[in-house]
């Protein structure tokens, strides 16, 4: 077993998901054929932080965006901690190398009319399950792991009242969220139909998948003509809270944010915002 098999059996063992050690091996091989074509070979014993400077400035030239430098720069450096931790190489020879600086723009979120255009079809064509899943996200901003996850037992419905209770969030945090009258209706019709243990279950017995969950978004998104992910309609419910004048510390206990600084991220204009606000002087 070569040293990135052996990398990716690290990364395995740290029970990270299959996309991101994927991510993780593509990036490192990309930066190996970078080595291959200019020394002839990869040792990883032999690169140096001139090399991995060198590699930073190839990738600024060939016009990649900071934000894809610096995730390159973060998984070589991941690599070469542990490489330096099993003994393959003395020092991280990325340690001393700096990030690029990236715009911090604001999350992507859906506009008022794009969120309508999505309900539109999700009602129009979706099963009670769908519309179940959707509607959740949208007024809760839970992620989507946390959505899939959730047991019938997690749903607590009153008449004028009502919340979700999140067991396993980001860093196995519990938190309960309150869910609106909104929610509450759709959930209530769609729970009184759904047998079993789990909110959203599986044909195979357990609950749907991440995979699955995002597939059901891509589809009524491209319905609507729109590009949809389950993060998008996390950030929507954050700017909603934000623009409807909540405080950053409610809106980060609502979310599950341990750092007002990553909930701060809704108060940042969207490239949508600073539209209508140079809109707003137009003369015609």
């Amino acid at each position: 077993m070569d040293v990135q098999d052996k990398f990716k059996s690290y990364l395995q063992g740290r029970g990270l998901s299959r996309r991101t050690i994927r991510t993780y091996i593509t990036t490192l091989n990309r930066f190996t054929k970078w080595i291959e074509q200019v020394y002839g070979e990869f040792d990883v014993a032999a690169i140096t932080p001139l090399d991995v400077a060198d590699y930073r400035r190839y990738l600024n030239q060939k016009g990649k965006k900071p934000a894809t430098v610096n995730h390159a720069l973060d998984v070589l450096n991941c690599f070469f901690a542990w490489a330096n931790a099993e003994g393959n190489v003395q020092t991280n020879p990325v340690a001393g190398i700096k990030r690029m600086r990236e715009q911090k723009n604001a999350p992507r979120w859906l506009g008022r009319r794009e969120l309508g255009a999505l309900i539109r079809a999700v009602q129009k064509y979706g099963k009670s399950r769908d519309i179940a899943l959707v509607m959740l996200l949208i007024h809760t901003g839970l992620r989507i792991s946390e959505a899939v996850s959730l047991r019938q037992g997690d749903i607590v419905l009153r008449e004028r009242s009502g919340l979700v209770r999140v067991r396993q969030g980001k860093g196995d945090k519990y938190r309960e969220v309150p869910l609106n009258i909104t929610v509450r209706r759709v959930l209530d019709g769609y729970i009184g139909e759904t047998k079993g243990e789990w909110l959203f279950p599986s044909r195979r017995g357990g609950h749907i998948s991440t995979r699955a969950a995002e597939n059901i978004l891509t589809k009524y998104g491209r319905l609507a003509g729109l590009d949809v992910t389950p993060h998008m309609l996390r950030h929507t419910f954050g700017k909603m809270l934000v623009d409807a004048g909540e405080s950053l510390d409610r809106v980060a206990a609502l979310m599950g944010h341990s750092n007002l600084n990553t909930t701060a991220r809704y108060t940042r204009p969207s490239a949508q915002d600073l539209e209508y606000a140079v809109e707003k002087l137009a003369w015609e």
